[in-house]
């Protein structure tokens, strides 16, 4: 079942980007102050409406379609992803997998979509194979010294009906990007209903 759910980013503080946010909001309804006024003069024509009620309701409504406007799209634009230092990595991943045994020797190969939707607050991993299907409950992004991203994650795993050698079971995964963005490598291990372990590449498609 898919629910995105928050993630947080080492050295990234949202309560001063929503600060920020709230300044812009603030900046922006005041521009409309005059038009408030005017509307509360004709309105009082009418009804007793005290022109104070109207400036907090612009505020309110102003910081809601910015913070809305940013989570969603903003936060993706290129400049403002060199200020936030948060990678897009939205999008479908080819992923190429490796379960090992406790040597390091490779048991299987497995093949694997991984879909990543992220906004500014909120993320969700999906990996897909023919037999299960496994999606993030937790996740961290860590930025690195050589401007690599780390993404660290738990999930749940849900085997498809007709698969019994197969049992619902939780992981992690950890996974390295490259600088570009368009691949990473990572390992992940699985416990509480299936102990293996192994690792993964993954190729953003459409490159």
């Amino acid at each position: 079942m898919r629910q995105d759910h928050e993630y947080s980013v080492i050295g990234h503080s949202r309560a001063k980007i929503g600060r920020i946010l709230g300044t812009i909001a603030a900046a922006v309804s005041s521009a409309t102050v005059l038009l408030a006024g005017l509307a509360s003069d004709f309105a009082s024509q009418y009804i007793s409406i005290p022109p104070i009620v109207l400036w907090p309701l612009t505020a309110s409504a102003v910081f809601f379609v910015v913070h809305w406007a940013f989570n969603k799209f903003v936060w993706r634009w290129k400049w403002v992803v060199l200020w936030l230092k948060i990678p897009n990595l939205n999008g479908q991943w080819d992923c190429q997998g490796q379960t090992c045994d406790l040597a390091g020797n490779v048991t299987n190969d497995w093949q694997a979509i991984v879909t990543i939707t992220q906004s500014w607050e909120k993320i969700w991993v999906h990996l897909q194979t023919g037999q299960s299907a496994s999606f993030s409950i937790s996740a961290a992004l860590i930025r690195m010294p050589n401007e690599q991203f780390r993404l660290l994650y738990s999930y749940q795993n849900e085997p498809r009906m007709g698969e019994p050698e197969l049992q619902r079971h939780v992981g992690f995964a950890e996974l390295m990007f490259s600088a570009d963005l368009q691949s990473a490598d990572g390992e992940y291990f699985n416990s509480k209903g299936r102990y293996t372990f192994g690792r993964m590449h993954l190729t953003k498609e459409g490159n």
